[in-house]
Order: structure tokens, then sequence, then C-alpha cells
């Protein structure tokens, strides 16, 4: 089995972290993304750095690993994460993912078109929090699961209920 995974907001509380910062700089903004370009920027270059380094794990993640492991899948990461605001981001990202025992196959950075790169993979499985990375990789006819929020692909709140579901449909 190989699946292919996102990093902000699928394997990690992201937006958690995020809002603390914003709140502090902005309060009147609940995501960061509808700050005006300029502030959008000012506040990334500010802080984009330091609020990697204190992203979490979401609840259930070592675990599907330990899964994941077990049952010999084949980990494809793949994320849209870039230079333009942290020129240290490949290093970070790979030293977060080993500190926290995240195994993976191979890791794909600045793909914010994540579907083919899943296909050239064969990915049997595709995990991530945006509905519209998720359109991507469904063109390539591959099954998609949508993590965090609920949207047209099969949803769900958390990596248990993920871990259940791939368990119960033999995805493994």
């Amino acid at each position: 089995m190989i699946l292919g995974i996102d990093i902000d907001n699928t394997i990690t509380a992201t937006n958690e972290t995020v809002r603390a910062y914003l709140k502090q700089e902005y309060p009147l903004f609940e995501d960061y993304k509808l700050l005006p370009k300029e502030e959008y920027d000012l506040f990334l270059k500010k802080y984009l750095k330091r609020m990697r380094q204190e992203y979490k794990l979401k609840k259930g993640v070592k675990e599907a690993w330990a899964y994941f492991k077990e049952h010999n899948f084949k980990i494809i990461i793949i994320t849209a994460r870039n230079n333009e605001f942290d020129d240290t981001y490949i290093e970070d990202t790979i030293k977060f993912l080993q500190a926290n025992g995240l195994f993976y196959d191979k890791i794909y950075f600045d793909k914010p078109k994540k579907g083919a790169i899943a296909s050239k993979e064969k990915v049997d499985l595709f995990i991530d929090d945006k509905e519209t990375n998720l359109d991507d990789v469904a063109l390539y006819n591959i099954s998609c699961v949508c993590l965090g929020k609920s949207c047209k692909y099969k949803s769900f709140s958390n990596w248990y209920q993920l871990l259940a579901y791939i368990k119960e449909e033999n995805h493994g």
C-alpha cells in the first residue's frame, strides 16, 4: 500500500499555532490568509520559521505511523512547503519528521499541484486537508480522503478515525 500524505494541517496541527501568533499580531483576523497582501507577507516573514518549530503532531499520527510501519506501507509525503518565507524549510521539515519518528520513503516539496507526483509514485490513497489538492489528485483516479474537516471526499476529523477506515477498508 502506498500512501500520499500532506504535512500542514494533515500531519501537524498547524492552524492552532498560526492562530495563536495571528491573535497577537492581528487580533481582528481569524485566518492569516485573509490578511491584506502586505500584512500577509510581513506576518509570514516574521513568524513562519518560528511557528513551524512549534507545530505539534495531530493526535493519532504516531499510532497511524506505527500501523503503517508494521504493515509495510510506503509513505510519500507531498507538501506545498516552499522557501518563499523560510529558506531552511527543507532541513527543518526533515528534522521535525525525524524528531517525531515519522518515517517516509520519499518527500516532495513546493508541490501545489500534487496529482502528477502522486500518480508518478503510484499512490493508492492520498490524505490531505485541502479539497483543491484532493481534486487535483483525484484527476489521476487516486482514492482521496480529507482530514480535519468535511469536504466532498470521504472525510475524517482525526487520525484515529482515518486509521480505523484504513484498517476496515483493507487498504493495508
